[in-house]
């Protein structure tokens, strides 16, 4: 039996052209998207942690792994390097000279995806005892008309979370605003922040505006001390001449708060009371998509300025190389290097018995390359 005729269509014909395939992503054109690609380029062999080196000595951890942050700890100690603790602190060291700014793009290097993680706020100070942000003013009135729009708050919302909002953040300014001496530094914190962000080497930040806040965030972190920058320039030149790419710069300067809380996600920021990266001192290589000569010619420049007593360094599992620079250029005694291997214990949880051997692991320490 066969099935009765299907009817004729009344549909109109369809006048829709044929999908055009979709077109290839067009090339980055602006200087920096086109550095930023060529580091990530693949090189038509093992890259990264993939590619065969050899790691040397100098390089690798000490066969007591505490010694890597106690130099360091033991170098900022010495030389007496001021901490930031915040991105007002940042502002306060570029303007005195003590950090220099690294632009994103220079002859030989790039700055590499640094401060993408970062979610600190400009006009927030950083109080490293209470682990509490402070809120900071531009001026004495913006204080005083932040205090009575809370007062106002604190009354008259319908919203009991409001209100109860509002009482807390009253507390806060109080707790620390009225105090004359705390009041004075703060001011002059959001001050200067306020003046940096009018004109930042040219470009203003508009701080009302939550991502240019963001991005003078961003941009405070591409700051470090003159001695580190002149190393990146020699090394980037190096590089570059040798494999013709930029030298891609994965971290310099963090704030304290930043490093508290990086600390949570990332297992190589540490905990110690000296960070490294907070001294302005250190700077992150990224070699995750370099070919093993780039990366043997970088690890074997780098070991040769740690035989010369001019950096600390270790090639980390994370697909950086870490650099320290003595700002004197001079490593610290051994006998002041000796002092702080318990504080990198106490750091990361760790506690020896009399003869030295660890009775409490405590959380996995920075993963590098093997020991010395």
């Amino acid at each position: 039996m066969t099935s009765p005729a299907e009817p004729p269509s009344t549909a109109a014909p369809s006048t829709t052209a044929p999908a055009e395939p979709s077109p290839a992503a067009s090339p980055p054109a602006e200087p920096y998207d086109v550095a930023h690609a060529r580091v990530q380029e693949d090189r038509g062999q093992a890259m990264g942690l993939a590619a065969r080196v050899t790691v040397p000595a100098e390089l690798q951890h000490y066969s007591d792994r505490r010694r890597f942050l106690a130099v360091q700890m033991a170098d900022t100690r010495q030389e007496q390097l001021e901490l930031p603790q915040d991105d007002g602190d940042l502002a306060a060291m570029l303007r005195a000279g003590k950090l220099v700014e690294l632009p994103p793009l220079g002859e030989d290097y790039i700055l590499y995806d640094i401060g993408l993680d970062a979610s600190d706020d400009p006009m927030a100070a950083y109080d490293p005892d209470a682990h509490k942000d402070v809120p900071l003013f531009a001026s004495a009135a913006d204080l005083d008309a932040e205090r009575t729009s809370l007062a106002d708050l604190a009354k008259e919302s319908p919203s009991r979370r409001m209100r109860a909002s509002a009482e807390t953040r009253l507390k806060t300014l109080a707790s620390y605003y009225d105090d004359s001496t705390k009041r004075e530094a703060l001011l002059k914190k959001g001050s200067d922040l306020t003046a940096l962000a009018a004109d930042f080497g040219g470009r203003s930040y508009d701080l009302k505006d939550p991502a240019q806040r963001a991005q003078l965030d961003e941009r405070l972190l591409s700051l470090i001390r003159p001695g580190a920058r002149d190393l990146i320039l020699e090394l980037a030149r190096e590089y570059h001449q040798r494999f013709g790419r930029l030298l891609p710069i994965s971290s310099l300067v963090r704030t304290e708060r930043y490093q508290r809380r990086l600390g949570r996600v990332n297992a190589n920021a540490t905990k110690v009371e000296f960070p490294p990266h907070t001294t302005g001192c250190a700077f992150d290589i990224s070699y995750r998509y370099m070919a093993a000569d780039e990366q043997q010619f970088l690890m074997d420049r780098i070991a040769q300025l740690e035989r010369d007593g001019k950096v600390e360094a270790l090639k980390e599992r994370r697909n950086h190389i870490h650099v320290f620079v003595f700002p004197d250029g001079q490593r610290p005694p051994d006998e002041l290097v000796a002092q702080f291997l318990d504080e990198v214990d106490a750091s990361h949880g760790i506690v020896r018995d009399a003869s030295g051997a660890i009775v409490k692991p405590g959380r996995r320490a920075a993963r590098g390359a093997r020991a010395r």
